[in-house]
């Protein structure tokens, strides 16, 4: 592993964990939007591409494959599409629900969830490619 995928590797760690430390600051907020629903979807579109491009770091920085990067990109897009549109419609048409079902999206949303079971799965692939070889 060269040098400056272990950086990488460790300022997408240190961002991350940033993310988590400084969940509570309303970005919106700062950027001056007013309506709460607004800043509330703002917020949670920033945490979740925040957290979702720093898990693409990590796993450039472990793995070092274009392929492994590209198809993580599409399941974070797929994220997009299949947890936060349904989380943010959940949230603004049943503001008062608050069973199992958002809460699962909840952690999904504001938790690089996907991105960081695939790298077990990049590792796994990884070894059975070089057994075949």
């Amino acid at each position: 592993m060269t040098l400056r995928r272990i950086v990488i590797g460790i300022v997408c760690v240190a961002g991350l964990v940033a993310v988590f430390l400084f969940q509570q600051i309303d970005v919106a907020g700062l950027i001056g939007v007013d309506v709460k629903m607004g800043r509330f979807l703002i917020n949670r579109t920033i945490r979740f591409l925040l957290n979702d491009a720093l898990a693409l770091g990590l796993i450039y920085a472990l793995f070092h494959e274009r392929k492994y990067v590209i198809f993580a990109l599409y399941v974070q897009v797929a994220g997009i599409f299949l947890f936060l549109l349904p989380y943010f419609i959940l949230k603004i048409y049943l503001p008062k629900y608050n069973g199992p079902l958002i809460s699962f999206l909840h952690r999904l949303i504001l938790n690089p969830t996907l991105l960081m079971l695939l790298i077990p799965a990049f590792y796994y692939q990884r070894q059975v490619e070089k057994r075949k070889v």
